[in-house]
């Protein structure tokens, strides 16, 4: 039986590392046509950097249908050939057949994980550094990193906004700060002209203190400069700036969770982080999803698998959108995942030899 199953992976190995590069190539090809039309010097070492480095995101997104394509060659090879018939006759049905194929997808899905974690975070990087260059505007390192405009969530009952904020050197110009009690009755009110963030603490220069724990008695109160007691996670904050345009689902998901910390609309983040998780196993669903179809000699079965397909990738991509917006729970996202591989497995256990 394992001779079987090293056979079978090895056919589904050969199809893959011919129909992957194949269509790697294409995309390439248009790649790198786009980047020709764009560069304003033609440098080859770089060019040829740019098209390595677009390869772990390529792969990204055509593993998955090269996986589908390997398993149709598959069981049209094993028809064709007939070999199929001495493998059914000898009591190995489809079924059982079909649990130990599922690996090879299920193993390619893993890999699709490393990939997204791994290599396309640091590709993506070196993707916009050979890019400037082929632009002929070399990229510079950031020395300034500021934020306008910011509402800051420093717990449940606490906020600070700032007009201007210096990252680096922790400083900026007209903060308020605001902060309630258990009830949301607000008890103090901090504005300053000017502000530093230390370590536990804002230094405030020219501002004013409204103390409104007594609405009957509020107390207003102008001081020259004063420290407050304010902690700002700015590592954090740092953090969610600079990553402009996450790749990998850690990623992702940090910048979900720091942008909920600080009360910033959160719901992009969630969406690609749900909508990476989905489709990261596309390898493997989309396997069990068209399998039991692959065996049929109709031949408008194999059309709605590949139809299938199509509406798996502008399913998930449609429901992130409405996730994206907060039309919907982010979590929905997932439910295109479980709707085809819940078809996949209802199909599959309905698979029999007649169907041949």
């Amino acid at each position: 039986m394992k001779i079987l199953h090293r056979y079978l992976y090895k056919k589904l190995t050969v199809y893959l590392l011919v129909i992957l590069p194949s269509f790697s190539f294409v995309a390439v090809l248009a790649e790198l046509i786009e980047i020709l039309r764009k560069a304003k010097q033609l440098d080859f070492y770089n060019l040829i950097l740019y098209i390595i480095f677009q390869l772990p995101e390529k792969v990204y997104y055509i593993l998955p249908i090269s996986t589908v394509i390997a398993f149709i060659f598959l069981a049209k090879d094993l028809i064709e050939s007939k070999e199929i018939y001495p493998i059914l006759l000898n009591g190995v049905s489809l079924k059982s057949l079909s649990v130990k194929l599922f690996v090879f997808p299920l193993v390619l899905s893993f890999l699709q994980i490393l990939n997204l974690e791994i290599l396309m975070p640091k590709a993506k990087k070196e993707v916009e550094r050979v890019y400037s260059i082929l632009k002929n505007k070399p990229l510079e390192e950031e020395k300034f990193l500021f934020a306008y405009n910011r509402w800051i969530t420093l717990d449940n009952r606490s906020y600070v906004y700032f007009q201007f904020l210096d990252v680096n050197k922790k400083e900026g110009k007209n903060l308020i700060f605001i902060k309630f009690d258990e009830n949301y009755n607000p008890l103090i009110r901090i504005e300053g002209n000017r502000f530093k963030i230390k370590k536990e603490s804002i230094y405030i220069d020219r501002g004013k203190i409204i103390d409104l724990s007594n609405i009957l008695d509020f107390q207003y109160r102008q001081v020259k400069n004063f420290e407050y007691p304010i902690f700002v996670d700015i590592k954090n904050f740092k953090k969610l700036i600079k990553v402009k345009k996450p790749v990998s689902i850690l990623q992702l998901y940090r910048s979900a969770t720091i942008a909920e910390k600080f009360g910033y609309p959160s719901s992009y983040y969630w969406s690609k982080f749900y909508s990476k998780v989905a489709t990261v196993f596309s390898p493997l669903i989309l396997t069990i999803t068209i399998f039991p179809f692959l065996w049929s000699k109709r031949k408008d079965r194999l059309v709605i698998a590949f139809v299938s397909i199509v509406v798996y990738w502008y399913g998930t991509a449609f429901i992130a959108s409405m996730a994206e917006s907060g039309a919907i729970p982010h979590i929905l996202i997932l439910s295109v995942d479980f709707i085809y591989i819940s078809v996949g497995l209802f199909f599959l256990n309905k698979l029999r030899f007649t169907e041949l």
